[in-house]
């Protein structure tokens, strides 16, 4: 039987605590909502740094909350997914060698 498209994607999405699928699910996770920020236009709301408005329409205060929201995600993409990549190669590594040591003895 053949699985339907859902079905084949929560098949993939699926993945153990801290396993290196969910390592590297979390860090495209964060890629993409990044993505949809930046090409909403978010990023021309940082200019609240300097002491400017980013829209005037929107207000300072929803302006500056648009802006502290791209800027979290920019430091999780700048910070967070390559640590996140890191750690994924690490444990894969990891179980692998611990895969090839419990099966030599």
């Amino acid at each position: 039987m053949k699985k339907s498209f859902t079905r084949r994607f929560w098949d993939m999405c699926g993945a153990d605590f801290f396993s290196p699928k969910d390592f590297l699910r979390h860090a495209v996770l964060i890629v993409f909502v990044f993505s949809v920020a930046h090409l909403f236009g978010l990023r021309e709301h940082t200019s609240f740094l300097n002491g400017t408005t980013g829209s005037v329409d929107l207000g300072y205060e929803l302006s500056t909350l648009l802006g502290i929201t791209y800027l979290v995600l920019y430091f999780a993409v700048v910070l967070l997914v390559p640590i996140l990549v890191l750690a994924a190669g690490l444990v894969s590594l990891w179980l692998k060698y611990n895969a090839s040591n419990v099966s030599s003895k």
